[in-house]
């Protein structure tokens, strides 16, 4: 069903918001090398055409011994024809404050301010910006079902990228969470080793499922679906 309304809406415009679940709770390890040191759990929640989502990562109890830092990250906004419509962004730490940024998006006037430790900036804001977290729930909200090819323009509070996706299709993908039919987007090989990959689960709402971010150096950090619950 919603892959037959994302066609349809090629030629038309429903009420997008009326097809995204009310609520939608996940929980994703964090691995590096294969040993996991943190745990995220989010939460999405739509009212009518607005939404909320949290997502709190903590380190695993051994490491929090040493590392007792809790990562807070909120993006709340409209949902629309177009997918979700970030209005505010924020990214706290709860011991090392240095670190927090926030994002504003002003899309009457197409400005976007972001605000961190260097101060406050104001930038052009592309149409169709997410977040570092609403960009998650897009692909809920609008799963890219047609273009094999997209870019996606998002911020992180400190600054604004713009990342290049391939799509295929027809993937299976291996979680904790079980075996799941996915989409796989990766963007094409940089000059160094960095690389982002995501698989959406088919399934699921097309809910992330599996991520694996390669920095520069080779290292690979994975997130993985451990659990999920999803109310219409």
């Amino acid at each position: 069903m919603r892959i037959l309304l994302s066609l349809l809406m090629l030629c038309v415009s429903p009420a997008l918001w009326a097809e995204v679940p009310a609520r939608i709770e996940a929980t994703y390890d964090v691995l590096t090398r294969g040993i996991k040191f943190a745990e995220v759990k989010e939460i999405f929640v739509r009212t009518d055409d607005r939404y909320h989502i949290e997502s709190v990562t903590k380190p695993v109890p051994m490491l929090a011994l040493f590392q007792p830092e809790t990562i807070i990250v909120t993006s709340e906004g409209k949902i629309d024809d177009s997918g979700l419509r970030p209005l505010k962004f924020t990214h706290k730490r709860v011991h090392d404050t240095a670190k927090n940024n926030s994002a504003e998006f002003d899309w009457d006037d197409m400005q976007l301010t972001l605000s961190d430790k260097s101060g406050i900036r104001q930038l052009v804001l592309p149409d169709d910006t997410q977040d570092r977290l609403s960009v998650m729930y897009q692909f809920v909200a609008a799963p890219p079902l047609i273009k094999a090819e997209f870019n996606i323009n998002m911020t992180n509070g400190s600054k604004l990228d713009t990342y290049h996706y391939q799509l295929q299709t027809g993937q299976t993908v291996e979680v904790p969470f079980g075996s799941l039919k996915s989409y796989y987007l990766s963007t094409p090989p940089q000059r160094t080793a960095w690389k982002s990959e995501i698989w959406l689960a088919v399934d699921h709402e097309f809910m992330p499922c599996r991520i694996v971010l390669t920095e520069d150096t080779g290292e690979k950090l994975v997130q993985v679906l451990t659990s999920l619950n999803i109310v219409p």
